[in-house]
């Protein structure tokens, strides 16, 4: 008896929980219904506002009841076929048809849609006798019925397509920025392609310059070269990177110039806390102390100085290059310049910031001998960080 008992037990609660629906597959279903009572709610909350606005004129005349009930159902019964249109819309926009194809189709179909809506109307429309004009009541009036239909079909139609093509030009509008988006990318990783070969092969030009007289100091300026190239590397899908890691790489080819030079160069860096978060061009820096060093401080016996410096200003990363050389040559001028090191970082800037006034690029005689490199990007830092400032 025991056994019989705890058996039937077992399979009513079996039977229970076949009844109950698995909570995952419940958990789709419901969605589904929601968003399908929310499209009605809002189909029938429409035309009742179109209703209510058809509506308007006859009650400012004089309100009729039935003249106001006549204006409404035939609105939701305009609700009840909207599914339908829709459905028609949906499988049209997956075909991707163009204009002319869309008024060929829709216009064919405005005769069945406008006689099911004048019918169904009329059927609603029926249990009221007040409403004479009805045409199942009446058939002299249902060309007017079939005439309003119609229209309403036809303005119904054209705001969907309105929409439609509006999705649409948004939708090209968007793919369009990516593909310049893209474009810009890839204009910008060729520039800095140019970049990378001209400085090793002018770092490598210098380390063979040392092989003879200092071996030892040529194995130390391979390591920081090769250091330099790893952190490159890291960078090399990045078309922007933060200032700390610009000064990061910036360092492995200045200790190179160090063992160079030695006590003939001085070296300042002069990078507020708050500029280092801020993104910069990758090897936006080097090209720049690189010509400085070349054009400046290698044509002086006594050497010289390089100063970088870094701030915020007006919302604005204003970069700083200067070195107390040799100077710019007489009736020097930047646009004329066929020097790649400056030619690509002015293209490279004016590819990342091409709004007028966005960016600043200078290159002039420094006051006191030498030459200053002026440089204004706007301010702007990743996302983490930002978030990060933010919460502090």
């Amino acid at each position: 008896m025991k056994h019989a008992a705890h058996d039937t037990a077992a399979a009513v609660t079996t039977r229970r929980r076949m009844a109950l629906p698995h909570p995952d597959l419940a958990q789709p279903w419901s969605g589904t219904r929601r968003t399908m009572m929310l499209s009605a709610i809002l189909t029938l909350l429409i035309w009742t506002v179109v209703g209510l606005f058809q509506a308007v004129p006859d009650m400012f005349r004089s309100f009729d009841w039935y003249v106001f009930v006549s204006h409404m159902i035939e609105n939701w019964t305009w609700a009840l076929l909207t599914p339908a249109v829709l459905l028609i819309d949906r499988q049209l926009k997956s075909a991707q048809q163009n204009a002319a194809k869309l008024f060929l189709i829709y216009l064919p179909l405005s005769i069945p849609f406008t006689l099911v809506h004048t019918y169904l109307a009329g059927l609603l429309l029926y249990p009221m006798p007040k409403i004479w004009w009805n045409p199942l009541r009446n058939p002299t009036y249902g060309i007017y019925f079939f005439l309003g239909g119609w229209t309403t079909y036809c303005a119904f139609v054209g705001i969907l397509q309105a929409f439609n093509f509006y999705n649409r030009f948004l939708t090209s509008q968007l793919n369009l920025e990516r593909v310049e988006k893209r474009l810009i990318e890839s204009r910008l990783n060729a520039l800095r392609l140019q970049l990378e070969p001209h400085f090793l092969f002018n770092a490598l030009n210098a380390i063979s310059s040392e092989v003879v007289s200092n071996p030892e100091l040529v194995q130390e300026m391979i390591e920081d070269l090769g250091a330099l190239l790893r952190r490159s590397i890291d960078c090399h899908d990045s078309v922007e990177i933060t200032l700390a890691q610009e000064l990061a790489l910036l360092d492995h080819y200045l200790a190179i110039q160090k063992l160079r030079f030695g006590e003939r160069i001085d070296i300042r860096i002069d990078a507020k806390p708050a500029t280092l978060s801020a993104m910069v061009p990758s090897m936006l820096l080097q090209p720049l102390v690189e010509n400085a060093i070349r054009h400046g401080i290698e044509r002086r016996v006594s050497g010289g100085m390089i100063a970088i410096s870094a701030r915020l200003a007006d919302n604005r990363l204003r970069i700083d290059v200067q070195d107390d050389g040799v100077g710019l040559p007489p009736n020097w001028r930047m646009e004329a310049s066929t020097g790649l090191g400056v030619r690509v970082t002015r293209e490279r800037l004016e590819a990342l910031y091409p709004e007028m006034g966005a960016h600043h690029f200078s290159i002039a005689p420094r006051q006191g001998g030498g030459t200053r490199v002026a440089i204004q990007i706007p301010l702007h830092r990743t996302g983490a960080e930002v978030d990060g400032s933010a919460a502090a």
